[in-house]
């Protein structure tokens, strides 16, 4: 009686263990998804399509990205043709969703820009109306394009990732993808949004060179990159550094915290002091460059956008912005 006792325990710990695996390649079947489930997204870095939808601050106009351009990839991940996929669309054999890549899943959303498209916040979320509205994606079926635009007056400094995808619908799952990948993006000729990777190490940085913006440098202070490099070695000269937030708010009021013309931020990018609770980043002016740099501690993958201005004290009028896209090895 005890040995029966002991093995009807072992299977019932035994199923207990299994039941608590929540990864979908553990199943023995795969998961059904219905109507209101959002399908978790298989890896699959040969299904990422990445492209850039950069506008111009006063000169908005749509930006149209070709599905045919990219037939090969669509082939290959779909097993069939752009006219195909497109046509898929209207049997329910294909479906076109978002993506959210920060918890790895579909989302079905119901579009919010006519019957085919999404309107997005400035932080990349999907807003339900047009005045919410930073930026938009649509699929043009007649035209078998992905459509991109951003409201006619947008402030420069608009910087987002959104994500949809075609995926095979069979039923049970979306394994079968192409995904893409859009930075959408506003900029004027004194802006310069570099997209970095700072390396790994403690307090390594990423150098962000003067000399390749002497032409925004130029047109926006009136000096040569090498003049501007002098200046802004003294942080008692005519050029300042100031952070600015989310909506391009220049910080004015707060001093530097690092090596001349520079500051600590803390994890959302607002100023600190190094070694205080949660310091994490630096942004500080050297020979030639802006060092775009880490603190120990700040974990692999991790991404931030940093906004910061160069401008002059005697004519705030005159000045470079900077929105550096950050990730960190």
């Amino acid at each position: 009686m005890k040995k029966n006792i002991l093995y009807i325990a072992a299977v019932c710990m035994a199923l207990g263990l299994s039941a608590c695996s929540t990864d979908p390649e553990d199943a023995v079947e795969k998961h059904v998804y219905t109507e209101n489930e959002a399908p978790y997204l298989r890896t699959d870095a040969s299904a990422n399509i990445s492209t850039t939808a950069e506008f111009r601050k006063g000169h908005v106009a749509l930006k149209t990205i070709n599905l045919k351009d990219y037939a090969e990839t669509i082939q290959t991940k779909l097993g069939m043709t752009v006219d195909d996929m497109i046509a898929g669309l209207e049997t329910g054999k294909v479906v076109f969703y978002n993506i959210n890549t920060s918890r790895g899943i579909w989302d079905k959303t119901a579009t919010t820009k006519g019957t085919t498209g999404w309107y997005y916040n400035k932080s990349g979320q999907i807003v339900s109306k047009e005045s919410d509205a930073a930026g938009y994606i649509e699929l043009d079926k007649a035209s078998k394009s992905i459509i991109v635009g951003v409201p006619e007056n947008s402030s420069a400094g608009v910087s987002f990732s959104d994500n949809v995808g075609f995926a095979i619908n069979n039923g049970k799952d979306y394994d079968q993808y192409v995904r893409l990948s859009v930075l959408i993006s506003v900029t004027d000729p004194g802006l310069i949004m570099p997209t970095i990777t700072i390396p790994t190490g403690d307090y390594s940085s990423y150098e962000v060179k003067f000399a390749d913006y002497s032409d925004a440098i130029q047109k926006c202070l009136g000096m040569t990159a090498s003049d501007f490099n002098s200046v802004v070695q003294d942080s008692k000269g005519d050029i300042a550094m100031y952070m600015a937030d989310d909506e391009g708010k220049w910080d004015t009021t707060s001093t530097y915290t690092a090596n001349g013309l520079g500051y600590w931020l803390d994890g959302s990018g607002k100023v600190t002091t190094w070694g205080k609770t949660g310091f994490s980043y630096f942004v500080e002016t050297h020979d030639g460059s802006v060092g775009i740099g880490r603190a120990p501690g700040v974990a692999a993958g991790t991404k931030i956008k940093l906004h910061f201005v160069y401008a002059s004290k005697t004519d705030n009028s005159k000045f470079i912005e900077f929105v550096c896209n950050v990730t960190l090895e």
